[in-house]
């Protein structure tokens, strides 16, 4: 079996054990079902859908054992190709999918979560002598850049700490869905109530060990 095949195979895997776990929470209510997982933010699968996923996920299996016992090398990295490129041009309706669920219930980002560092401004240091006075700026003007106030820099405000483990949690769903790295940032920023992508770009990589672990770590 190749790499990209087992990549693809070990993805199917994670995916049909979720979808039996869907099957199994369509019994319960609508508050059980809020609390059975740590969910990011989704409209909740039917059983249509439900359904609908775990048949089409037995066909690609069957097609992908099928396209490797007949020496196809190119089937499944083609697979990885569309996967990524539907996340990132295609997928329009982000809340319409079904998330990622695990046996262990509300572990989804477990562990030491670090704050992302933000530069603050610090004093300037007392010169050790008064320097010769100089001109006022231009009224409507700052001194340090001559522009505008307000298109002067404001300074970054504090990222929550729920909004940093919302993040967490969509990026170690996204690295087990086989996503890169790389393309981590722009998808999150897509997703409904997440901050901006400058910011979750901070927070990856303050908690990129962290990230990276728990994505490693196999479904239960």
């Amino acid at each position: 079996m190749t790499t990209a095949y087992k990549r693809v195979a070990e993805l199917l895997d994670r995916w049909q054990a979720s979808v039996a776990l869907h099957a199994r929470y369509l019994a319960l209510d609508d508050a059980a079902y809020a609390k059975v997982q740590d969910w990011p933010k989704h409209q909740r699968p039917t059983k249509w859908v439900v359904e609908l996923a775990r048949t089409r996920l037995e066909e690609m299996r069957r097609q992908l054992e099928a396209r490797e016992a007949a020496g196809d090398a190119t089937y499944a990295e083609s697979l990885e190709l569309m996967s990524m490129m539907t996340n990132l041009l295609g997928s329009e309706h982000i809340e319409r999918f079904i998330p990622l669920a695990t046996r262990k219930p509300n572990t989804a980002v477990s562990g030491t979560v670090r704050r992302p560092r933000i530069k603050t401004a610090t004093p300037a240091e007392k010169p050790a002598s008064r320097p010769a006075a100089k001109p006022a700026p231009a009224p409507g003007r700052t001194a340090a850049s001559g522009r505008h106030p307000a298109q002067a820099k404001s300074a970054p405000t504090q990222i929550p700490d729920k909004v940093i483990a919302t993040v967490v949690s969509d990026a170690v769903r996204f690295l087990g869905w086989g996503r890169e790295w790389p393309a981590l940032a722009p998808l999150i920023a897509r997703l409904a109530d997440r901050p901006a992508e400058r910011d979750i770009a901070l927070i990856l990589r303050a908690n990129r060990e962290l990230i990276e672990r728990k994505a490693r770590q196999p479904a239960a």
